[in-house]
């Protein structure tokens, strides 16, 4: 069994990566802001616990799938979405029970077009910075104070599809979020080393036997340039 900090519990993806990894047999501990979603983390399996501090005692696995969602303006996007994240990772990195931090990021969160982009890839950055672009910039501060970096494009609320690419991708399809939270799971399973950046697409493969993963942990493949 492994002790699981998931930061940011309540939003969608960190509700799916609690439930499979509860199901797995691991203890859950989700950390939400607002104490009234206590009971809709309570109810996603006996082995997740909501807390609304921070604990990092007996911690080994640390999820950040947390966000300011845009509201607030730039101040509070800044607060939560660099500052507070980089002290989670500090904080994980003097805590002698971690050995895994996983970040839910974006695949637009670059300094510069990628350099395997096409210019549909350069215009789906160009509006993900126009639209978002204070959370682009936070993220990128963080994504480079960090070691493992799952970095999807777009999201949907579809089913989960089981057929996407990781690494070196394209920035315009979609991707379920429901196939990001698999992704992060078999991420954290598979003793990843640190310092890549991971992005993912939905795509035309199959997320099968994590082989996909397996491919990107053994190669190192990253999207950091």
């Amino acid at each position: 069994m492994v002790n699981v900090l998931v930061l940011g519990g309540h939003g969608k993806i960190a509700q799916v990566i609690s439930k499979i990894l509860a199901q797995k047999g691991h203890q859950i501990t989700s950390v939400i802001r607002d104490p009234s979603k206590s009971s809709t983390i309570q109810s996603l399996h006996k082995n997740v616990t909501p807390l609304v501090s921070l604990e990092m005692e007996n911690i080994n696995w640390v999820v950040w799938s947390a966000g300011a969602g845009g509201k607030g303006g730039p101040q509070r996007t800044k607060a939560v979405d660099e500052i507070a994240v980089k002290k989670y990772i500090d904080a994980a990195a003097e805590a002698p029970s971690v050995d895994t931090f996983l970040m839910v990021s974006s695949s637009v969160a670059r300094r510069a077009p990628a350099s395997w982009w096409d210019d549909s890839d350069v215009e789906t950055y160009k509006g993900g910075w126009k639209a978002i672009g204070v959370y682009c910039e936070a993220r990128i501060v963080v994504d480079e104070h960090l070691d493992i970096c799952l970095r999807p494009v777009r999201l949907s609320d579809d089913l989960v599809m089981g057929l996407v690419s990781l690494g070196r991708c394209k920035a315009t399809r979609e991707v379920t979020r429901e196939d990001v939270a698999d992704v992060a799971i078999r991420l954290l399973e598979s003793d990843v080393v640190g310092g890549l950046w991971i992005d993912m697409i939905g795509g035309d493969k199959v997320v099968e036997e994590e082989e996909e993963v397996a491919g990107i942990v053994r190669n190192k493949v990253t999207a950091k340039e």
